[in-house]
C-alpha cells in the first residue's frame, strides 16, 4: 500500500513539471514584476496627496503676519525686483494670497521731487540798488540830516543803478532834498550840509541847480574860498 501511494505521488509531480514552462519564474518576470509594482504604488502616492491638497483647508495668517509679508513685498517692488530677489517676490506674493485672502498689498509711488530751482544771477545793477537800499533812513524822520543822506543815496542809485530806474530814484532824490530843506532852511545849513546838496545835483546830472545852490550858500553864510572853489570843481567834472 506505501509503495502504490509513493508511486501515485512521483506521478503527479511529473505531471506538474510538465505542465508548467520552463521559463515561468525566471529572473526578467521577477524584475518586471517589481517595476510594474513601484510604478503602481508611486501613482497611488501622488493621487494620494493630490486628493489630500485640495481637500485641506488653507491656513491663514494673522494680520502681523500678513503685514510682514506685505511690506516686504513693497519694499522688493518698490527697490525694482532684480533677478536675485524675482523669486522671493513671486513666493511673497504666493503666501500672501493664499494666506491673506480679503487683503490688498498698496503701493504708493512716491511723488517726483521738484527739481531744484537754478538760483537766478542778479544782474550789477540790481545788486547796486539792493545794497544802497539797506542805507536808507525812515522817511518818518524829523531830523534834516536824515533826508540828506537819503537824497545822496538815491542820487547814488539814479546813477549806478539800472537804468530803467533811474528816473524814479531821480524824483526820490530831489523829494528828499525839498524835505531836508524844510526841516533846516538853507541859511542855517553847515558847510557839509551844503556839499551832500551840490554833490547830490552832481550826480543827478543837474550842474545848473548845483551852480545855482551854490551860489545861494555863497550869499547866505559866506563859506570859505576854499570850499567855494572845492564845490566849482566838483560841479565842472
Amino acid at each position: 500500500m506505501k509503495k502504490t501511494t509513493k508511486k501515485m505521488a512521483k506521478a503527479t509531480a511529473k505531471q506538474s513539471v510538465k505542465n508548467c514552462p520552463v521559463n515561468c519564474c525566471s529572473t526578467a518576470h521577477k524584475v518586471w514584476g517589481a517595476i510594474a509594482l513601484a510604478g503602481l504604488f508611486a501613482c497611488g502616492l501622488i493621487l494620494g496627496l493630490t486628493y489630500r491638497d485640495d481637500a485641506a483647508p488653507r491656513a491663514m495668517l494673522d494680520a502681523q503676519q500678513c503685514d510682514a509679508i506685505a511690506n516686504e513685498i513693497v519694499n522688493i517692488t518698490t527697490s525694482g525686483a532684480t533677478a536675485e530677489n524675482v523669486d522671493m517676490l513671486n513666493e511673497l506674493n504666493a503666501a500672501y494670497s493664499n494666506g491673506c485672502a480679503g487683503r490688498l498689498v498698496i503701493i504708493e509711488k512716491e511723488s517726483a521731487a521738484p527739481a531744484p530751482r537754478r538760483p537766478e544771477i542778479m544782474s550789477t545793477c540790481e545788486r547796486i540798488e539792493q545794497l544802497l537800499k539797506r542805507r536808507l533812513n525812515s522817511e518818518d524822520s524829523t531830523n534834516y540830516i536824515d533826508h540828506l543822506a537819503n537824497a545822496d543815496t538815491f542820487s547814488s542809485m539814479a546813477d549806478r543803478g539800472c537804468a530803467e530806474n533811474a528816473d524814479m530814484y531821480k524824483a526820490m532824490a530831489l523829494r528828499e532834498l525839498e524835505i531836508a530843506t524844510a526841516l533846516q532852511p538853507t541859511e542855517n545849513m553847515r558847510q557839509r550840509d551844503a556839499a551832500i546838496v551840490i554833490d547830490t545835483f552832481k550826480k543827478l546830472d543837474m550842474q545848473q541847480e548845483a551852480r545855482e545852490f551854490l551860489d545861494k550858500i555863497e550869499q547866505l553864510i559866506d563859506p570859505a574860498t576854499d570850499f567855494i572853489l572845492q564845490m566849482e570843481q566838483i560841479i565842472n567834472e
